[in-house]
């Protein structure tokens, strides 16, 4: 083995080593909590399945200098779903902010631990966050108060997100948007945005953002039944800073093909080259510690 991966592999099992035990993190690999004492320590050769490739590192995309295209955050990240999308179109992840602590914990496991995570975005000073092209958010749906706005709009008196927004998740995204100008953002909520607090928090998310912060937004409902077997429908809200021929009318959408067998283990041991003992046994089927239930 090159000694560059060698060294890429210990110092990867360093950064896991931070976050879970010796004997937590050998479970998850499948080995012993001796190996990974060894592995960490540069004693042993580590498994092919650990091997620093796309397919089993645990930075899920090693993206360099040379080939970044953009940079993006990740708020209200959960465990990265979103940020997979932007790291496959050449995206590289700068800043990350979730507060459940195991959903740091398999976002830790799924990307590593290259930049900041941060834990809840509300009490984080917007002017720390690193510069960055796109604002990626899932940000929970929350009802807005417009109490007084009227009164200090008569009165002739400055209004503006702030008093429209104060103490919901969306004033913490468009505060960010306002300090930091990104070039482009994607939000994501479930559908019932759209009819939320009888659609006066959809209108004023969309008024905040053209009127007040200047962006050309456009919004879509997609069901993720187009992509993964599932039924899950939510609003997309996309917005650019510079006007662009972007149009999510454009946007045509497969047919719904996906079924649960077409994405879990085959269990025949055809995917043993592949999987190398880190979810399937010698046999081909799923280990133990991954089953829930036999339903």
């Amino acid at each position: 083995m090159e000694r560059s991966s060698k060294n890429k592999i210990q110092h990867s099992l360093g950064e896991l080593g931070a976050i879970y035990k010796k004997k937590d993190l050998a479970s998850k690999l499948n080995v012993s909590p001796k190996t990974i004492a060894c592995l960490q320590a540069g004693e042993t050769e580590p498994p092919s399945y650990i091997m620093p490739e796309p397919q089993h590192t645990f930075n899920t995309r090693d993206v360099s200098a040379h080939d970044k295209e953009f940079t993006c955050i990740d708020l209200f990240a959960g465990i990265g779903g979103i940020r997979l999308g932007f790291e496959n179109q050449g995206g590289e992840c700068v800043f990350t902010s979730e507060r459940d602590p195991y959903c740091q914990k398999t976002y830790r496991e799924n990307f590593g631990n290259n930049h900041p995570l941060i834990g809840d975005i509300v009490k984080y000073d917007p002017q720390k966050i690193p510069d960055h092209d796109v604002l990626l958010a899932g940000f929970p749906c929350q009802p807005f108060s417009i109490a007084g706005v009227s009164k200090k709009i008569s009165l002739g008196r400055p209004h503006g997100f702030k008093d429209k927004t104060q103490g919901t998740f969306f004033f913490n995204v468009a505060q960010i948007l306002g300090t930091k100008k990104p070039a482009a953002f994607m939000l994501e909520n479930v559908k019932n945005l759209k009819s939320h607090d009888k659609g006066n928090t959809l209108k004023v998310i969309l008024e905040v953002l053209v009127k007040e912060l200047g962006y050309h937004v456009q919004w879509r409902m997609i069901d993720a039944q187009h992509f993964v077997p599932q039924h899950r429908e939510r609003i997309i809200i996309v917005g650019f800073r510079e006007k662009t021929d972007f149009n999510f009318n454009d946007l045509v959408l497969p047919a719904p093909k996906k079924r649960m067998k077409d994405i879990l283990h085959s269990e025949d041991g055809s995917e043993l080259d592949l999987d190398q003992g880190r979810f399937i046994n010698a046999k081909g089927k799923v280990h133990d510690k991954y089953v829930l239930s036999e339903k």
